[in-house]
């Protein structure tokens, strides 16, 4: 079992970074992924990360870091979804992704599309219909 949950401090956030062997970003917030023992209450191992920005108009995704082992695990994907969801119940629109957060595959399969030279989500279009989520003005 899995569980996803807001990293609480910078030092845990630098220190879940590197050892991810990622770039950590200061003054982002961030999501992280871990594997639960028995108890489900001790993390055992780190599956992932998100750091991510956000204001009024648009967050953007700094970073999405996982060990290759974990490249195709699902709780990755969740770990991510979490974000948008955190992102969309603060009342942001709009979430984008840094260049090189993560592999162009992996981005669309979360959702994101290409647009204006930026990768990202209408995220009151995504949650309206978020199996058929498209970009384009079909879904106004």
């Amino acid at each position: 079992m899995f569980q996803v949950q807001p990293v609480r401090s910078r030092e845990l956030q630098a220190q879940i970074a590197d050892i991810l062997q990622c770039r950590f970003h200061p003054d982002t917030y961030a999501f992280f992924a871990g594997e639960l023992d028995e108890d489900n209450t001790t993390i055992t191992s780190l599956i992932g990360m998100c750091q991510f920005t956000y204001a009024p108009e648009k967050a953007v995704i700094q970073s999405i870091a996982y060990p290759a082992a974990s490249a195709k695990d699902e709780a990755v994907f969740i770990m991510v979804r979490t974000v948008l969801n955190f992102v969309y119940r603060a009342g942001i629109p709009v979430i984008a992704a840094a260049d090189n957060c993560a592999d162009e595959t992996f981005l669309k399969s979360l959702g994101f599309r290409r647009h204006d030279n930026e990768w990202r989500i209408d995220l009151k279009k995504f949650y309206r219909s978020p199996c058929h989520y498209k970009p384009d003005e079909e879904n106004a």
